[in-house]
């Protein structure tokens, strides 16, 4: 602080300067959550705790997901434009974009359209709360919550009023985990219920003492070497000879599989850093995996899941 008669430097907490006796006039910053005044010197809110210095520096260097203008006359319209433009890349990335102009059709002619707007009055409101109570530095929790927001959306809509669009039959049980905490979550029936192997061709073993002991040895020799503690929840095989030398297992930890030709692989669901649907093939951590088209898309969706889910549990400890 500095005198305003004189501007000499001023010792903090001083109520005259000392040179030419001017009554010091504290100014204040008010607190972006609480509202309170604080000293300008304040580090933290003497209120609610809130580090200044934290908010400011996020306010500096974080670049929004979604870029949105905090009106509230114009948010509802800006939140379905950025509705339809994450349907088109969840077309593009999962599905047919080729049928884009069929699924807007189906978003207005179906019952979903009312219950998106209904939903979008909803969201519209939150965001303009956070953003009037925060400013920018809500930014960051804004997208994580329409993130979380638009992904529950969008796989209600995909999964529930476009099955004849897809390429790839989705089951709705996908569905009863939107907006579950993690630990109500039954893993190993959320594994079980976004792959749902009684649609598909491959052999997948669960019941282990009831499974070949030549085709279980193949498979803990060639790809499944799991912890003792680990939970296995099923083994599939892949192999063209029916052997259980090629395939894939899930436990409550990690994905283990083993490619034609290639080598064993494992990845922890916490450690997915890279994960990525191709048109004949899933790329995991930079690791090549290959089963049929339908069981790409689900193990995509339940490997996002489950990372996610895995990042909640370590926040929340």
């Amino acid at each position: 602080m500095r005198c305003t008669k004189c501007s000499t430097e001023l010792i903090p907490g001083c109520k005259f300067c000392y040179r030419c006796g001017e009554r010091v006039v504290e100014q204040a910053k008010h607190c972006p959550l609480c509202q309170a005044e604080n000293p300008l010197a304040a580090i933290f809110c003497h209120e609610c705790g809130n580090h200044f210095a934290a908010a400011e520096a996020c306010e500096a260097t974080y670049t929004p997901r979604y870029v949105l203008d905090f009106v509230p006359d114009k948010i509802r319209a800006q939140l379905k434009a950025l509705f339809f433009r994450l349907l088109l890349q969840r077309l593009q990335e999962e599905h047919n974009a080729q049928k884009h102009s069929q699924y807007v059709q189906r978003f207005y002619d179906s019952r979903f359209a009312t219950i998106f707007e209904a939903r979008t009055d909803q969201l519209a409101r939150d965001v303009m709360a956070l953003w009037e109570r925060s400013g920018k530095a809500a930014l960051p929790q804004i997208d994580d919550f329409l993130e979380n927001a638009f992904e529950g959306l969008l796989d209600y809509f995909i999964i529930e009023f476009c099955p004849d669009l897809n390429d790839v039959w989705l089951p709705s049980a996908m569905l009863r985990y939107e907006n579950l905490a993690p630990q109500n979550m039954d893993l190993q029936r959320m594994v079980f219920d976004f792959l749902d192997f009684e649609r598909e061709p491959e052999v997948c073993y669960t019941n282990f003492a009831a499974m070949p002991k030549e085709l279980l040895a193949n498979a803990c020799k060639r790809f499944l070497v799991a912890e003792r503690d680990e939970k296995v929840f099923f083994i599939c095989d892949l192999s063209l000879q029916g052997n259980c030398k090629e395939g894939f297992a899930m436990t409550d930890r990690a994905i283990y599989w083993r490619a034609p030709l290639g080598r064993a692989r494992r990845v922890a669901y916490e450690d997915m850093h890279d994960l990525r649907l191709e048109r004949d093939w899933l790329i995991v951590n930079g690791y090549f995996f290959t089963a049929n088209p339908s069981l790409h898309l689900k193990l995509y969706r339940l490997l996002k899941k489950l990372h996610r889910w895995k990042r909640q549990v370590a926040v929340n400890a």
